[in-house]
């Protein structure tokens, strides 16, 4: 399997369709694009994953740009994910403030009850933000010493090449 940023992206949707339709009357409308307030809590999340020097990454234009991975049906439902988090964190887990503005410590311990929580929706949201953060890092260099990842081995490590031979057994 192929992992895309469209892959992660469809993943999220995935996330915020199984909210339960009790709590989606709470939720904001659905908009086209992440909007500051999104955008803010997706610069959190990365900070809670990323960790130190996390500010120095500039994830925002590639999240704008994953919303153009996706059918323009499944855009608004991307878009509004972030702040559905956020809102629902006030009502499930209530931080009586906005994720964003939240310190270090309680957005990591916010995140991690989202992550574990025993109800299934709130894990699929937590790790389709977690994933959405995360989908921009592999093709970030910059993001590479974060995340421990030494790069690809394609011209880092000496590959071997293995002939193809029709007619044998595999």
């Amino acid at each position: 399997m192929k992992l895309t940023r469209r892959a992660f992206a469809l993943g999220a949707v995935a996330a915020a369709v199984a909210i339960p339709r009790s709590l989606q009357a709470a939720l904001p409308p659905p908009v086209t694009t992440f909007g500051p307030g999104d955008l803010d809590v997706l610069d959190a999340i990365k900070a809670v994953v990323y960790g130190p020097g996390a500010e120095s990454l500039d994830i925002r234009p590639a999240l704008q740009e994953t919303l153009g991975f996706l059918d323009a049906d499944k855009q608004p439902v991307l878009a509004s994910l972030p702040s559905t988090f956020d809102k629902l964190s006030r009502l499930l887990v209530p931080t009586w403030s906005a994720f964003a503005t939240l310190e270090p410590a309680e957005q990591a311990t916010a995140l991690a009850d989202w992550l574990e929580s025993p109800l299934p929706f709130r894990r699929q949201v937590g790790q389709a933000l977690r994933q959405l953060v995360l989908a921009h890092c592999y093709g970030n260099e910059a993001t590479w010493p974060l995340v421990e990842y030494p790069g690809p081995w394609l011209g880092r490590v000496p590959l071997p090449v293995h002939p193809l031979r029709f007619g044998e057994p595999s």
